[in-house]
């Protein structure tokens, strides 16, 4: 699924963000300058990329199947998802532990609000906050390079 956006990553660790640049067209064109934030379904990627931490991964997963066209809404989905499998996966191997499924749990509490409120945020620039390992995956999804069936 190919976007018109143009993907502009910065590598590095938690919370560097990177930009989704809406493509640019020529004035006389007659195209719509709000391109960038074209979506499938009609919602502004302003309230689609944070409804995608609401749930995760199921909102996450909505938003994938739905949202086809705008590239910073898809990459926040795919971070929701990740997110929330890794912290599903996460309580599971470690329910014998005491008290450690309330830490993996309030943690991504935590990482969910943050990431939700910056990619409110980050919908007028189109910036992109991305958790470290969990956000390069998503890049990787939503730009092509790792194949997966959504």
């Amino acid at each position: 699924m190919a976007s018109a956006h143009r993907y502009e990553p910065i590598d590095g660790g938690v919370g560097l963000e990177s930009e989704v640049v809406a493509p640019t067209y020529d004035a006389g064109s007659g195209a719509d300058e709000g391109v960038g934030y074209e979506t499938s379904i009609p919602i502004h990627p302003k309230i689609l990329a944070p409804l995608s931490y609401v749930l995760p991964p199921l909102t996450g997963l909505l938003v994938i199947v739905l949202e086809h066209r705008n590239t910073y809404a898809r990459l926040h989905a795919w971070q929701s998802v990740i997110l929330g499998l890794a912290t599903t996966l996460a309580s599971l191997l470690l329910f014998w532990v005491p008290f450690a499924k309330a830490v993996i749990h309030l943690a991504a509490l935590v990482a969910m609000v943050v990431c939700g409120v910056r990619a409110w945020k980050g919908a007028d620039t189109l910036t992109f906050f991305k958790l470290g390992v969990i956000g390069d995956f998503a890049e990787r999804q939503v730009l092509g390079t790792t194949v997966l069936p959504f």
